[in-house]
This record gives C-alpha cells, sequence and structure tokens, in this order.
C-alpha cells in the first residue's frame, strides 16, 4: 500500500510538471492533432508570432528519438524528463506552420507551407535549428555547432584541448580534453555549452559570464588556487601595507613555512596573521603549512 501510495504520488508530480512545462511553453491544446506528445505550437514571443521556446527561435518542432515525444529543443527535453535527448539522433521534425510531422529538413515539405524554411540557420549533422541574427557554424572536430564565424576566420581547433578557441586568443595552456568538464562555478558541461568559455591562464575553463561575476570577489582558480591574472598591483598594495604596519615585539622573528600556489614552491616568510609573500615568485597566494 505505501509503494502504491508513493508511486501515485510521483505520477502525480510528474503530470503536474508537464502541464506547467505547456503552460510556460505557450502549448494550446486545441492547436492541432494531438496523436503525439507535444505536437502543437510553442512560441518564444506570442504577441509578436515568434516560435520556438525560451532558448531558442526557431519555426519547428524536434520529436526526440528516445520517447518518441515533440520538443522545441533538447534542453527543454531534458528539464522535463528523466533522461538526456540525442539530437543527433533526430529524425523527425514538426513544422510549427502546419503542424505536420516529417522528415528532419530545413523547410517544411508540406505542399501548403510553400516551402516555409524551419530556421535561418540549420545543420542537417547536429539536427541543430537558429532562428537568431547570429553567425554559427559547425566543427567537423567537436561534431557540435559554434557560435562565430567559423573555423580560420574567428576561431580554430586545438586538438589538445579538443576545443574551439577564439583566433584572439594568442597562447593559451593546453589541457588535454580540459572542456570535458563541468563549470566550476555553475556546474554546466562545458563542452556542449552554447554559451562563450573562457580559458584561464592555469589551462582550466569556465563559462565568460561565470568569470566576469567570479572576479568581482575572487582573484584565484576555484580549481588549482593560482591566480587569474596579473596580480602585479595588487601585491605591491600589500608590499606598501606590510612595510608599513608594525607587529608586536614577540612577533618580530618569527617566521612561517608556506606553499605557494603560483610557483608551487615551499618556503618560508616572516610572519603575519593574514599574509605571507613567496621568496620565489614574490605572490602573495600562499598557504601556511
Amino acid at each position: 500500500m505505501t509503494e502504491l501510495f508513493w508511486s501515485s504520488l510521483s505520477y502525480s508530480r510528474w503530470i503536474a510538471t508537464q502541464q506547467q512545462f505547456s503552460h510556460k511553453q505557450g502549448l494550446e491544446p486545441s492547436d492541432g492533432p494531438s496523436d503525439i506528445p507535444g505536437r502543437n505550437r510553442s512560441y518564444q514571443d506570442e504577441k509578436k508570432d515568434i516560435y520556438g521556446c525560451e532558448h531558442y527561435k526557431r519555426n519547428c518542432k524536434l520529436r526526440a528519438a528516445c520517447c518518441g515525444s515533440i520538443y522545441s529543443c533538447r534542453f527543454c527535453h531534458d528539464k522535463v524528463s528523466d533522461h538526456s535527448m540525442d539530437r543527433h539522433a533526430t529524425k523527425e521534425m514538426m513544422c510549427m506552420k502546419c503542424l505536420e510531422v516529417q522528415p528532419v529538413a530545413a523547410v517544411c515539405s508540406t505542399p501548403s507551407c510553400d516551402g516555409f524554411s524551419m530556421a535561418r540557420y540549420f545543420c542537417n549533422i547536429c539536427k541543430f535549428f537558429d532562428n537568431d541574427d547570429r553567425d554559427i557554424y559547425h566543427c567537423p572536430f567537436c561534431n557540435l555547432c559554434r557560435v562565430g564565424k567559423g573555423l580560420g576566420v574567428d576561431y580554430f581547433h586545438c586538438m589538445k584541448c579538443n576545443q574551439c578557441m577564439s583566433t584572439k586568443l594568442l597562447s593559451h595552456k593546453c589541457r588535454e580534453k580540459g572542456l570535458e568538464s563541468n563549470c566550476p562555478i555553475c556546474h554546466d558541461f562545458l563542452f556542449t555549452s552554447n554559451t562563450p568559455v573562457k580559458a584561464l591562464p592555469c589551462g582550466h575553463f569556465m563559462h565568460s559570464a561565470c568569470f566576469q561575476a567570479y572576479t568581482c570577489s575572487h582573484y584565484t582558480c576555484p580549481i588549482c588556487s593560482k591566480s587569474l591574472g596579473d596580480m602585479a598591483v595588487y601585491f605591491g598594495m600589500l608590499d606598501a601595507l606590510l612595510a608599513a604596519e608594525q607587529l608586536p615585539d614577540e612577533y618580530q622573528n618569527r617566521h612561517q613555512d608556506i606553499l605557494c600556489n603560483d610557483c608551487e614552491q615551499k618556503g618560508r616568510s616572516p610572519f603575519h596573521w593574514l599574509y605571507h609573500k613567496c621568496g620565489q615568485c614574490g605572490s602573495y597566494n600562499t598557504r601556511a603549512i
């Protein structure tokens, strides 16, 4: 009896989640056939008659190969499902205009739609549609679509890191498959992320937006604790602060064993409650040992 109760409760919660999701996506239950779950229109902006979802503008929805239901994108699918959608395995789409389910293509195949375009950008490999006004290219090495003008234009692919990087990045520390991990701030998987990723001087990565927020109050990598930039000005201020500070007599000749996070060398530094300078590289990014 107890197992039946919890099973019924879980099913009720699942139904509630589906209803909330449909409401947020602007789905209309009476808007066309309902033989396939999700076979109805969804809007990113219904007042302006812009099809899509909160993630993408597009004139079609995808039929998930895993469960057979129709969703605006893989993020919408994963949001309400207990499994992930493999968009590369997608074979069918639904046109938002005529609601007909058909093979994935750049335009609708039904005569009534007269070649209605599904999106400004379409990739038949990734089964990816995007109607936003932005440049997108497919990287054959990542086997993913990326935001940018293309390889050799504004991005290059580092074979060791296995990641597309901006040509503005003159040098970087290679870390094999470094992006096949989660962002240390938001914990989203970096390799398939649709937001810009920043390479840190230490070789680790995080989202550019996460980097901007994190560095408002931190200056060390959250993974390896190395400094995230040139700290010469800040360390110079600490030099001046300590030179002007007078410690009590009992602490004058004391020293502290330290480990520098930047050069990874052990050493000894004059005692202080907060700041210990590395004698090797001059960094204050140290820890007492």
